[in-house]
């Protein structure tokens, strides 16, 4: 163990403070520059596509090299994109460089994790770990907070440019305060510890330690599925698959669509902000409030909460006028704040539990697999649902299958 101060932890909070508005700006200038939701749908999934190479890439990265220079690296490109994005003026070069900018932008997921394990004393992990989560959310909400304001001032792709800067200073913080001689600790011991595997899975949720095979996938085979206790484990990651498909078929439009039905971009940003804001708050406080109750029954909840908050805003579209704005302010907080933060807690809980006495590495592999392509299906089939059947039955359909996922997580028996 190397002992710094924990100044480095600034890096990442002014790297979420670029990276956090990104998505909802995109969005919104593509829908500027003439484009429609399929257009949306496609930078979104390209975006997602990215992210399972992505982790792949720097996680071996990070197995091989310094995650000093692989953080400064990640950081160095992911600000010379932003800035790029102010000079596109085209939908499809905005596609590109998002989709290229969501490859170098998790280089320092794991990098930064491991650095708590590196920087601090054993007993202090579960505390650093928890400035580092807290510290992220922060920043993303700062960077809502700005962009919020700043787009009464200024045009959207010009305030890539300030987000460029922010960008570099996270940089710069991460070149003067990550230390330089690094003892070096695998990744593999981030799963070894609830407090780590929870935070690097909130940063991001695909993490591999080793590449799944077919032969890997072979329990979701239906005889399996269809026994208990030993359907424990495929069934957990066939609620959660659903999970992200249902999250993939919302969030990858509702900014968007508030745009397209005429709430402004402060507005749009604002609501956006709430959600954030909520997130952080329950984050704060969930973790007690689990302690002593069933992982599985505050999921079921959550998602059930989450559900019938998407399909409420998707109602209000029918509704129109000022109904759109007021479910948005309603319903986006409870279910981007609390009902997330409640469920990707618990969840999380449940399977950092039930791959820690199996093969973790494959097992994780499983998971992240099926989390990546449920990202990509979510984004891809919103742009298609909500061009040709509109956004009330994209996002009902999200609730729908939110209610599934809650209903297998009811279901659940372990062995």
């Amino acid at each position: 163990m190397i002992k710094t101060s924990p100044r480095w932890m600034i890096s990442p909070l002014l790297f979420n403070m670029a990276y956090g508005p990104l998505s909802t700006l995109i969005s919104i200038e593509i829908l500027n520059l003439g484009g429609n939701s399929l257009d949306i749908g496609y930078a979104i999934t390209a975006g997602n596509i990215m992210l399972i190479p992505a982790s792949i890439f720097w996680g071996l990265m990070a197995d091989k090299h310094d995650i000093r220079k692989i953080t400064i690296s990640g950081f160095l490109i992911s600000s010379i994109m932003i800035f790029s994005m102010f000079l596109i003026r085209s939908i499809a070069g905005l596609i590109g460089i998002f989709s290229a900018f969501s490859f170098f932008s998790t280089a320092y997921n794991t990098p930064m994790n491991l650095l708590v394990m590196e920087t601090m004393e054993k007993k202090n992990w579960a505390s650093g770990f928890s400035r580092l989560s807290m510290l992220s959310s922060i920043g993303t909400l700062l960077g809502l907070i700005i962009s919020t304001f700043a787009v009464l001032l200024i045009k959207i792709y010009e305030l890539y440019i300030p987000l460029g800067i922010i960008s570099l200073l996270s940089l710069v913080s991460a070149y003067v305060y990550i230390p330089k001689n690094l003892i070096g600790i695998e990744r593999n011991s981030i799963i070894h510890q609830k407090e780590s595997f929870l935070t690097r899975i909130k940063m991001h949720p695909l993490f591999f330690l080793h590449l799944p095979n077919l032969a890997h996938f072979k329990m979701f085979r239906l005889s399996r599925l269809k026994t208990k206790p030993i359907n424990f484990l495929p069934m957990l990651y066939l609620a959660i698959f659903l999970f992200y498909v249902s999250s993939g078929l919302f969030n990858t439009l509702y900014p968007a669509s508030l745009y397209v039905y005429g709430l402004d971009k402060t507005t749009v940003l604002g609501i956006i902000t709430l959600g954030m804001t909520a997130q952080i708050v329950t984050f704060h406080f969930i973790g007690r409030y689990i302690e002593n109750r069933d992982e599985k029954e505050v999921s079921f909840r959550s998602l059930l909460l989450r559900g019938i908050s998407y399909i409420s805003m998707g109602i209000s579209f029918l509704l129109g006028g000022s109904m759109i704005l007021f479910f948005g302010l309603v319903f986006y907080p409870i279910a981007a704040g609390i009902a997330f933060s409640a469920y990707y807690s618990a969840s999380n809980v449940i399977v950092f539990k039930a791959i820690g006495g199996r093969r973790q590495g494959t097992s994780l592999g499983v998971y992240s697999s099926l989390v990546g392509i449920a990202m990509f299906s979510g984004s891809l089939a919103s742009g298609y649902i909500a061009t040709y059947f509109g956004f009330t039955t994209d996002y009902s359909l999200a609730g729908i299958i939110l209610f599934i996922s809650a209903y297998i997580f009811k279901q659940l028996e372990e062995g």
